[in-house]
């Protein structure tokens, strides 16, 4: 006799567990599909998630686009009670996957534009290369000790940038329970050379970015 109708067949989830007739099961703190919606001028995603008592809840997230809807419930799933392994992340995770959910997170924070963009370009150009094809649980303090050197090589800015966006990446994974660990802590301190210029912090960058664009209206100051 020939199995039910849909029998075995997996439901899309994160990260699931067989039960009983092959059908699987949400670990606790993973969700299943983000469906997208209109509704009026906004955009609602929607997610089910099983939170820690076992029971699946719907979770939304609403914004002006669909992008932004999405990351807007994922923030949510994340802060949930209870989200952890079996979750958006773990050690089999890809560095990629890591990267894509913090940018979708940055894009939530209170930071300037310019401030993200810098962000983005250290990630984009000097980070995700080195790391995109390891999981997290294959970067080890020794791996990252290593791409650290061969920074500092370059320039002591370069390294002192790859540092900071490695502990904003990790930290991120840290903070939902992803890795035990940040594989940066342990990692030699970034010594600068003596004689050799003080590098700018994103933040300074970004302001000296800020005040360089032309003021809105095309006036002038008058000196």
């Amino acid at each position: 006799m020939g199995a039910p109708n849909g029998a075995g067949r997996r439901v899309a989830t994160q990260r699931g567990s067989v039960v009983n007739g092959g059908r699987p099961r949400t670990q606790i703190g993973s969700y299943g599909t983000i469906s997208v919606r209109r509704r009026g001028s906004s955009y609602v995603a929607l997610a089910r998630i099983r939170d820690a008592d076992g029971r699946l809840r719907r979770v939304t997230g609403a914004a002006r686009t669909g992008s932004a809807a999405r990351a807007r419930l994922r923030q949510r799933l994340l802060e949930r009670p209870g989200f952890g392994t079996g979750g958006l992340l773990d050690l089999t995770s890809s560095f990629r996957d890591l990267a894509g959910l913090w940018l979708e997170d940055l894009e939530l924070q209170k930071l300037s534009d310019g401030t993200k963009e810098n962000y983005r370009d250290d990630l984009r150009l000097h980070v995700l290369p080195q790391f995109e094809h390891f999981t997290l649980g294959e970067i080890t303090t020794g791996r990252v000790e290593w791409f650290l050197r061969s920074e500092r090589a370059v320039s002591y800015s370069r390294a002192k940038h790859s540092r900071t966006m490695l502990n904003l990446l990790f930290g991120f994974a840290l903070r939902h329970d992803a890795i035990p660990r940040n594989p940066v802590q342990g990692t030699s301190p970034l010594r600068r050379p003596k004689g050799e210029p003080q590098a700018l912090t994103v933040a300074q960058i970004s302001a000296i970015r800020d005040a360089a664009t032309p003021r809105l209206g095309g006036g002038r100051d008058r000196t």
